[in-house]
């Protein structure tokens, strides 16, 4: 049975078909869900800077209001300080207006304060962060765990003072506690599973809802705060110090000085775009394979399994002739029970047809056989015909030349015989043909003083009667030259062996038929005159066959060598 590829089966074109149908569907499907995705991933985004910026409302607008109060302090320092005491009660007054300041107070270029709310003397020299805002001159914000004045927590904001002359005179600083600010956010916060945190610009943390050593975790581990800043307001997922992976969005507060950090703990955003590929195009994939099973399904139950039937039942007839019946398929729909009542037609048809080629040639055997009887009888009347005018006393000459007819009667005889007595007319067993005729002619021809040796090697080889006959006829005179022309000591057997062999050969069957006989001694004039009649006939016989013949006296030895090609 041939190999059929899957690709030119019914259920695979079928599934190729069912693919490009729904591939611009599919396609479709896969860019409304990236187009989802992205609009879902745009909407958290957006919720989560909303909840981190209304989380950080009281920081920012603590931060915010800090660095205004500190900006119009450091427009009014220069004027207030020809005047200490005014100096003083100016900051003072700043203080009592907002009760979240703790501090207020102009910071000469020494690091030394006596204008603040306070009204005392401070020296900031020994510490780091006055020297790194001095240092920068720039507006600043920083955090303090333990502020200078009020010994608590404490957030610093610094606004440099400048002269007419646009040189640095000192720096206004402001500074409010951070855990009511905390508190305040907790009481705001809508969402407990945020964490937030505010941090400065150069990236440390100012204000948080948590124990700092616990927020160190949480962090980004791929660089500190100060990474962040300058990049905007953006919301992004990244793996924490923890190795926990996790969401955050980032909120400017005062660009380039202060920022909101708000931390989920559970991510729903994602580093790669491969599970969003997977999600977008998983929808699509379950369609093309929930419509290819049941396309398929539906096609092996209504197509496939019916055509399956209808072909064994087809083999079957073919092989065996079984007999067909269109109901085997009666489940099946209408075009392959049509199919199938046509083809059921058409068996009774070929059978009823084929019943009368049997009868027809069987009637046609029959004739061809009783032919070959009555030919075979013929032959033998003929020949019994020519035994009775031998008995008349004739010369030795017309008796041999009668005889030599009769044995050719008597080969054609056997010819014949076997034909209407073997299984086919077509073909004949040559090998079982020649060694019944083979003997028939030694028992006619040898004589009856002299003892025969037949020594036969014959392949098994089935001959057309157009090949069988000449070939038949060839061999009778070929054995009928070699008895009568074989002569041995008296005291020894003569013999005639004959061989018969089949070689392929350029897809053909080339047979060789050899007849030899040993000759007295090494005097040819023993061999058979090259101008008799029986010499003439097995040339014309091999003429028939189309083959190459052979004969005369070799080695002391005659023989009779036919080689052809046995018919197709």
């Amino acid at each position: 049975m041939r190999p059929t590829a899957t690709g030119t089966s019914l259920s695979g074109r079928v599934g190729i078909l069912l693919t490009l149908a729904l591939l611009p569907l599919g396609l479709i499907a896969v860019l409304q869900t990236f187009a989802a995705i992205e609009n879902a991933h745009n909407t958290y985004r957006q919720s989560l800077t909303a909840q981190t910026t209304r989380a950080a409302r009281p920081e920012a607008a603590s931060i915010m209001r800090a660095f205004g109060v500190a900006r119009g302090l450091a427009d009014a320092v220069p004027a207030l300080l020809a005047v200490p005491d005014l100096c003083v009660s100016t900051m003072q007054r700043a203080v009592d207006e907002r009760p979240s300041m703790t501090f207020a107070g102009f910071i000469d270029l020494e690091q030394k304060t006596t204008c603040n709310s306070l009204n005392r003397l401070f020296d900031f020299s020994d510490n780091p962060d006055s020297d790194r805002v001095f240092a920068a001159g720039l507006p600043d914000i920083t955090f303090n765990p333990e502020g200078n004045a009020s010994g608590q927590a404490v957030v610093i904001v610094s606004q440099p003072v400048r002269g007419e002359d646009g040189a640095l005179n000192g720096f206004v600083s402001l500074s409010f506690p951070t855990i009511p600010l905390a508190e305040t956010r907790a009481r705001a916060e809508a969402n407990s599973e945020l964490t937030l945190i505010t941090f400065s610009g150069d990236g440390r943390i100012l204000t948080s809802g948590r124990d700092r050593d616990a927020i160190a975790p949480m962090l980004p581990a791929d660089g500190d705060l100060s990474t962040l800043v300058g990049t905007g307001q953006r919301v992004f997922s990244a793996v924490a110090t923890d190795g926990k992976r996790r969401d955050y969005a980032l909120a400017p507060i005062v660009a380039g000085s202060a920022y909101a950090l708000g931390i989920w703990d559970e991510p729903r955003l994602r580093g790669s775009d491969i599970p969003a590929v997977l999600r977008a195009a998983a929808f699509p994939l379950l369609m093309w394979l929930a419509s290819l099973i049941v396309a398929i399904v539906a096609l092996r139950h209504q197509v496939i399994k019916p055509i399956h039937t209808l072909r064994m039942q087809m083999r079957s007839f073919a092989d065996g002739r079984a007999v067909f019946r269109a109901s085997a398929i009666k489940n099946a729909p209408r075009e392959l029970q049509d199919i199938g009542d046509t083809f059921e037609r058409m068996a009774d048809k070929v059978m009823r047809d084929e019943a009368d080629l049997e009868n027809k040639v069987y009637e046609r055997e029959i004739l061809l056989r009783e032919v070959h009887h009555r030919v075979k009888n013929n032959l033998q009347l003929m020949s019994s015909i020519i035994n009775m005018q031998i008995r008349q006393r004739m010369g030795p000459e017309a008796e041999d030349a009668l005889r030599r007819v009769q044995d050719r009667l008597a080969s054609l005889a056997k010819f014949h015989q076997d034909l209407y007595e073997s299984s086919s007319l077509s073909q004949l067993r040559a090998d079982e043909l020649f060694e019944d005729l083979a003997r028939q002619t030694i028992s006619l021809n040898a004589d009856p003083h002299k003892k025969v040796d037949l020594r036969l090697d014959l392949d098994q080889i089935k001959l057309e009667p157009d090949q069988a006959g000449p070939l038949a006829m060839l061999l009778t005179e070929a054995l009928t030259n070699a008895i009568k022309h074989a002569t041995m000591e008296s005291d020894r057997t003569m013999y005639v062996a004959v061989s018969m062999k089949c070689v392929e050969q350029d897809d053909k069957g080339i047979i060789t038929l050899l007849i030899e006989n040993p000759l007295t001694g090494v005097d040819e004039n023993n061999a058979p005159a090259g101008s008799g009649l029986g010499k003439r006939l097995i040339a014309a016989f091999a003429s028939q066959l189309e083959g190459q013949v052979e004969q005369g006296p070799k080695d002391n030895r005659y023989i009779v060598k036919v080689v052809f090609a046995r018919s197709v």
